[in-house]
């Protein structure tokens, strides 16, 4: 940002060199014009400084709030794929205990249970073993 400056502060000097009568309208006119353009160097230069500024503040907020989520909400979550859109959501690993318990996804905003959930093993396990269980609402796994 400070390049800006120098060019704007450069061509205010070329100005000046130029001995430019404020007596016409065009000297008038170019000196209007570079001094407003110097105005526009500080305003831009003071913007660029505010949004550091906010970037760092909101950074420090979003480590904060992370910090507070896992002293919350801890790692008890599971990544489920939404049946509806396919979207890989997470979900806290205490809702997927109780079968009566809708999970709503965040994608495409559709309501979906337990029982609705397909586990990425349970291809495997339905061929292997039918009386396996799911491991989140003990109902028996989709065949």
């Amino acid at each position: 940002m400070s390049d800006l400056k120098e060019r704007v502060s450069y061509l205010q000097g070329l100005v000046e060199g130029l001995e430019i009568s404020e007596a016409t309208k065009e000297g008038k006119a170019i000196k209007v014009v570079a001094e407003v353009l110097k105005e526009m160097a500080q305003a831009i230069e003071e913007l660029t400084e505010s949004q550091d500024d906010l970037q760092d503040y909101v950074d420090s907020l979003d480590e904060d709030l992370a910090d507070l989520e896992e002293e919350v909400f801890g790692d008890d979550f599971v990544e489920v794929t939404c049946p509806n859109c396919g979207e890989h959501i997470e979900v806290e690993a205490s809702v997927l205990d109780d079968e009566d318990t809708d999970i709503v996804c965040p994608e495409c905003g559709e309501a979906f249970s337990c029982d609705e959930i397909e586990w990425p093993d349970d291809e495997d396990d339905d061929e292997d073993d039918d009386d396996d269980e799911c491991c989140c609402c003990e109902k028996e796994p989709k065949e």
